[in-house]
């Protein structure tokens, strides 16, 4: 089952979602969250270890970009990946991570892959995407950083369900059964994704 804090969250694989921020004014604040991404159910996989590859063909990101998008994927595959086996390996490949500004638009691609390697060759791969874009904010730095955090946010929420189900698709086989734990946020969480200082603007 998909974790519950993702229940009612999916957005159809590669159809991108416009966010219009009336006035050009500042997108709202984020809500806290936990940090990072072992809070959402884990993916347990039969295989004795993990290898992240952080080297996207499509990388390209324009600033200000608060949260870097290719270590935002690895972590991802980091945190929710879990080797729980003896034999065979997984890789994680961030395949595509991007933040691309066009006038006052922003829009973010993410794509990963996980594939089960099994004397070296690929027995089983599940591959996720995630698309989504934000215009109509301010044109100052802080707005600007803002609704690239917001949509970063927005994209990784939605590359998570896309993920997690792709892998339960695919890797059905290779998946141990894990039992589904409600989330707990620490007390005075902070936000759960990496951010880089910005100049305020």
């Amino acid at each position: 089952m998909i974790g519950r804090s993702m229940i009612g969250r999916r957005l159809a694989l590669g159809a991108p979602l416009l966010l219009l921020a009336c006035g050009g004014r500042e997108p709202p604040p984020l809500p806290a969250r936990p940090p990072g991404y072992a809070w959402l159910t884990p993916l347990r996989l039969n295989v004795v270890d993990l290898e992240v590859v952080e080297a996207p063909l499509e990388a390209r990101v324009d600033p200000p970009a608060p949260i870097q998008p290719a270590a935002e994927v690895a972590r991802m595959g980091r945190d929710r990946i879990i080797p729980s086996g003896t034999t065979a390996r997984a890789r994680f490949v961030v395949e595509a991570a991007s933040l691309v500004r066009s006038g006052d638009s922003v829009s973010v691609l993410l794509r990963a892959g996980v594939e089960v390697l099994d004397n070296n060759r690929r027995v089983a791969f599940a591959q996720a995407e995630a698309r989504r874009s934000l215009s109509g904010f301010g044109s100052g730095a802080a707005a600007r950083a803002r609704a690239a955090e917001t949509v970063m946010v927005g994209a990784m929420d939605d590359l998570n369900v896309e993920f997690e189900l792709q892998v339960r698709r695919n890797l059905r086989d290779w998946l141990l059964e894990t039992t589904p734990t409600a989330p707990v946020a620490p007390v005075d969480a902070p936000g759960g994704i990496e951010r880089q200082d910005l100049p305020r603007g």
